[in-house]
């Protein structure tokens, strides 16, 4: 008996019904064609859309999912994997927590999410899209202009990756609300036709092998080496930032 979605199939092995002889995904073979001849964000693109992207779509996916790939060790999410990590827990166990983290409202997954469908909303009505903040693709990057978003801009636009949304994201931004690093690979997923749902998923799991390689290194650390993250000055509530330095651990 074959098993079948709209998606993919499966011919069993003749007298094994539970052992597949061949798997077909949208009808190719996938382990002697998809495999073969197509790159792992080309086939990413297939799985969210449906069909095989250009090249030139293939490279601006591939420029997205890099700008996603390593969010940076101040990110809750590399923290949570970092953190997790010092209590030497099975390797996936920190990723795993990494990803729990990076799938959050604070400019994770969900944010990407809400972001992209608040881009259609805006495009589609007389809403402005900075009605929608947080959940705009706009906004300051820890209080300053986000520096990420600048240099992602300039080999975007040069490499032709900058499509109606992005002009939209960056016609509605204003001195006080800037264009973020993530409000860009929102508007750019939804350039090259790829759902909220979709969106939100590839930038989760962009992360991983950056997020893994975090907890991996700090677990050979220790707690006693992770990187300091109270620098007088940036991390304080209601209290006057205190005057000496943290200490050193």
């Amino acid at each position: 008996m074959n098993l079948k979605t709209s998606i993919w199939l499966e011919e069993p092995v003749e007298g094994n019904e539970f052992a597949p002889n061949r798997s077909f995904l949208f009808g190719r073979d996938y382990f002697s064609h998809w495999v073969e001849n197509h790159s792992f964000i080309a086939l990413s693109y297939l799985h969210m859309t449906g069909k095989l992207p250009t090249l030139h779509q293939e490279t601006w996916l591939g420029f997205l999912m890099n700008l996603a790939a390593n969010p940076g060790i101040r990110d809750e999410s590399s923290l949570a994997a970092m953190s997790t990590a010092i209590g030497s827990p099975p390797s996936v166990n920190s990723v795993l927590a990494g990803l729990m983290a990076r799938g959050g409202l604070n400019r994770g997954a969900r944010w990407i999410e809400k972001v992209m469908e608040n881009l259609l909303k805006s495009r589609e009505s007389d809403f402005s899209l900075l009605e929608f903040s947080p959940y705009s693709g706009l906004g300051k990057h820890y209080g300053h202009t986000d520096q990420r978003a600048r240099a992602a801009m300039i080999f975007l636009k040069r490499e032709q990756c900058w499509g109606q949304f992005c002009q939209f994201l960056e016609d509605n931004s204003t001195p006080d609300c800037e264009i973020l690093l993530e409000g860009i690979i929102a508007a750019g997923l939804l350039d090259l036709a790829i759902s909220p749902a979709g969106g939100a998923v590839l930038f989760l799991i962009a992360a991983g092998p950056a997020l893994a390689a975090y907890a991996l290194e700090q677990q050979n650390l220790g707690y006693k080496k992770f990187p300091s993250y109270f620098d007088s000055g940036h991390y304080f509530h209601s209290e006057p930032a205190p005057e000496r330095e943290a200490e050193k651990l």
